[in-house]
């Protein structure tokens, strides 16, 4: 298991680049987000759709960053690990609502036990979650990858780095 916190590049920034919509509240993030020169580059990961649809049931709001027309499309992942959407967290929804991050992890953790459930085998997780620490200032990301079970730590660790 491996929990990893470092600089993300300024989101605010590449948004405008890009032409996007700066999210204030959770968004997805396509996973070639910082190296992606343009909408059309951009690739989902292929739970994006479903994760979206959980965190919408659970009450979680979900800004998208471009048009329906313009979702870029899934990259489909062909190993036994589950790899979650880039996940960002705006200073303001923070600042607003922390426990709404501990809700969009608990959601997470549920649908990728029930995604393993009846598979043989190690079982690893992926997540990236980027967080805005003051409006369009500074952005870090949180990387994990291991056991389901590590997600509930997650929110600690977001805490802590939004703290900062």
């Amino acid at each position: 298991m491996t929990t990893n916190v470092s600089d993300y590049i300024n989101v605010s920034k590449k948004m405008a680049e890009l032409g996007c919509r700066y999210p204030d509240r959770l968004a997805l993030l396509p996973v070639n987000f910082k190296s992606a020169s343009s909408i059309t580059e951009f690739l989902q990961a292929s739970e994006a759709a479903t994760i979206r649809k959980l965190l919408l049931a659970e009450g979680l709001l979900l800004d998208d960053i471009v048009d329906k027309s313009q979702r870029p499309p899934y990259l489909k992942n062909k190993s036994h690990e589950w790899v979650a959407p880039i996940i960002f967290i705006s200073a303001s929804l923070y600042s607003q609502n922390p426990a709404l991050v501990h809700v969009a992890l608990s959601v997470l953790a549920h649908y990728a036990t029930d995604f393993f459930k009846g598979m043989g085998g190690t079982h690893e997780v992926s997540l990236s979650i980027v967080s805005e620490k003051k409006k369009n200032e500074s952005y870090k990301e949180v990387s994990y990858k291991g056991p389901v079970g590590g997600l509930k730590d997650l929110a600690e660790v977001i805490r802590e780095v939004m703290d900062e």
